[in-house]
């Protein structure tokens, strides 16, 4: 089935709710549009001051959960106050916490020679990009020809397939990028509700994302939240859609509008 279209069918806990929200927003593809090369991706000012405007309105909690490292994101978000979720959530920073999972670190030194090889055997592959990251790497394939993206996907795959700790990695396929890392039972998802649950007061949640790896946070917080998918897509767990990122500063604006609404009656 189909989710909804947001502006369309928006959420009655929405229209109706007054109290406190949670707002669990992805970077890559929705605070941000997806760009071939990862570091060209900055937030604009007007989206900077919507989540600035929500976080400061004493009717908020805002969370960017990505899989990005913590550190990175705080660079292209420096909203204060909120919580960052790096690593899609194995290490999370903010208020009065500072979180690592403690299978973080799981497998890094094979991971390492994994790495080290896929980046050698892609070195002269025309828009292959590796990215190191704190727990893992992610291969870009977004600016290669058609030709050579099956080569690359094959290389990171026989590698890995090829390597005696391959049991220990989880493989994260995102749009036109591949991403190992330590295989573990958390996600996304997991991490929401980590935070949720370590909040004083009850929130209604909402998580935005585009990807595979916001399905989590969509299926952990459907029943109890709004979940919005960037882009329209019948293979999703989210109960509402977004046409496209271009969309996300209108969501947010309506967002920053209901907890105004929010202030005005408490």
């Amino acid at each position: 089935m189909y989710p909804k279209y947001f502006f369309e069918n928006g959420d009655p806990r929405l229209k109706d709710n007054l109290s406190e929200l949670f707002l669990f927003l992805d970077f890559d593809g929705t605070l941000v549009p997806i760009k071939d090369d990862p570091a060209q991706c900055f937030l604009k000012s007007d989206t900077m001051s919507q989540m600035e405007a929500i976080s400061q309105s004493g009717k908020a909690t805002v969370a960017v959960l990505s899989g990005r490292t913590v550190e990175e994101i705080k660079k292209r978000v420096p909203v204060q106050g909120i919580y960052y979720g790096g690593n899609h959530g194995l290490e999370i920073s903010g208020p009065d916490l500072s979180y690592l999972h403690p299978d973080a670190l799981c497998g890094k030194q094979a991971m390492e020679q994994i790495f080290k090889k896929i980046k050698k055997k892609t070195l002269n592959i025309g828009g292959a990009l590796v990215e190191r990251k704190k727990f893992g790497f992610s291969l870009h394939y977004r600016m290669a020809n058609k030709e050579d993206r099956v080569l690359i996907k094959k290389i990171f795959y026989e590698t890995i397939s090829s390597n005696q700790y391959r049991y220990t990695f989880s493989i994260l396929p995102g749009k036109k990028v591949l991403e190992l890392v330590p295989k573990v039972k958390w996600d996304k998802g997991r991490a929401a509700l980590f935070l949720l649950k370590r909040q004083k007061k009850d929130y209604l949640p909402i998580y935005v994302g585009d990807d595979k790896t916001d399905e989590t946070g969509f299926n952990a917080l459907r029943t109890q939240g709004v979940t919005v998918r960037v882009g329209k897509s019948k293979k999703t767990k989210a109960e509402y859609y977004l046409k496209g990122q271009w969309q996300m500063i209108k969501f947010l604006q309506h967002i920053h509008s209901l907890v105004k609404l929010g202030n005005r009656y408490a």
